[in-house]
């Protein structure tokens, strides 16, 4: 297992040079997040992007075999994470890297005087920064996105929460359960009735 402690950030699967870059991550999960790509058009952009088609001194890189490289992007996404992942994790993205933009590049300003724009920063390093961020805007509309309308919520409280999720909103987002959805075609139904 990989340790940030004790080894250096990888620049290779495999034997296989990739592109670390924290920008590099980010450009990979935009392009496997695309609605506008195909399944395969998101896969070939994402691999393509990791595994560069020249090393640095601008010779032909090799490219490693579609299993070798499928199984680097997987590890990539996720070898910096070691906590234990619960089975039925929700798969509802909560972080857009265009619309959090602002709001990550002053975290990271602020809380660790690093400026992403400036910053040569490894992916697995700036996902373990992000992930450990302490109270700041990013983590605050992060747990908007994540909280759930319960049900037993007086009106205003409702409202406000109902209003500041559609402004934090990532449109992959919109849609709502069905257990959702009746909740708020409910508490629709009771403002418009008067409450």
């Amino acid at each position: 297992m990989w340790n940030v402690l004790l080894d250096k950030f990888p620049t290779e699967y495999e034997g296989f040079r990739i592109d670390g870059s924290f920008q590099t991550g980010i450009q990979i999960s935009q392009a496997l997040q695309d609605p506008d790509l195909s399944d395969d058009e998101r896969l070939a952009v994402a691999l393509g992007l990791l595994y560069p088609s020249e090393d640095g001194d601008g010779s032909p890189s090799s490219f490693p075999d579609l299993k070798t490289a499928v199984d680097g992007l997987r590890w990539f996404l996720s070898g910096w994470y070691t906590d234990n992942r619960p089975k039925d994790e929700d798969k509802v993205p909560v972080t857009d890297f265009d619309i959090d933009q602002w709001r990550i590049y002053s975290a990271f300003l602020e809380k660790y005087g690093i400026d992403l724009n400036r910053s040569d920063l490894h992916y697995w390093a700036f996902m373990g920064l992000l992930s450990t961020l302490g109270e700041c805007a990013y983590t605050n509309v992060i747990s908007i996105r994540q909280q759930k309308i319960d049900p037993k919520m007086d009106t205003r409280a409702k409202q406000a929460l109902m209003e500041q999720k559609r402004i934090f909103a990532i449109e992959r987002e919109e849609e709502l359960t069905e257990e959702e959805q009746e909740d708020v075609d409910a508490f629709m139904t009771w403002v418009k009735a008067g409450g």
